[in-house]
This record gives C-alpha cells, sequence and structure tokens, in this order.
C-alpha cells in the first residue's frame, strides 16, 4: 500500500483553474455552491486525493452537462386542475363489485 500525498492549495488551483488568491476569497461559496471537497487540514490546506479526485470527474464546475440518453421526450406541464382531477379518478372510492357468477356456463 503506497501512501498519496494530499493536494495542496495550489495543485487545487491548478486543477480547477482559478488563482491560489481566488480559492482563499471563494473558498466557502465553493464549498456551499460546487460542492467542493473541505480540506483535511486548514493551514497550511491540504485536501484528500481521493475525495477531491471523485469531486473532480462528477461535480467541477466547468465540467460540460452529462448528455441526456431519453429519446422520449419528458411529458407536458399539466394544470393543476387536470391534476386534482386525475387524482380525484384514481383515488376515488370505489362502488362496490359486481359478485361473481358462480352458475355453471353451457356452451
Amino acid at each position: 500500500m503506497t501512501f498519496l500525498r494530499p493536494y495542496n492549495a495550489r495543485e487545487i488551483c491548478e486543477a480547477i483553474g482559478i488563482t491560489l488568491d481566488t480559492l482563499y476569497r471563494t473558498r466557502e461559496t465553493r464549498h456551499a455552491r460546487d460542492r467542493l471537497p473541505r480540506p483535511i487540514t486548514e493551514h497550511p490546506l491540504r485536501w484528500e486525493r481521493s475525495g477531491f479526485d471523485a469531486w473532480l470527474t462528477r461535480h467541477h464546475p466547468a465540467r460540460p452537462p452529462a448528455p441526456a440518453n431519453d429519446i422520449v421526450a419528458p411529458p407536458q406541464p399539466i394544470l393543476e386542475d387536470e391534476h386534482r382531477a386525475r387524482l380525484r379518478a384514481a383515488y376515488a372510492p370505489q362502488t362496490c363489485t359486481p359478485a361473481l357468477d358462480m352458475r355453471r356456463q353451457h356452451a
């Protein structure tokens, strides 16, 4: 098992594409908005390597959006009244069902 040293702030800035000053000024908003992982040490700033690599592949703000694989268009929005009517129809109390015809059937 090899020990991988944590990322320092300069390496994080190079990976994200910002300056060191920008990272220090906007770090809290990046944690909240971009879900940037929290550092494992504050002075000096150090990030766990595997956690940051996972963030880069999933949540990097400059990453292009994933292509949509749906071949069916999403359903059109319906009005609230139409939605309520569908709910009433689906959850309406059922009247008693007719009894099964137990008589012998003749062909």
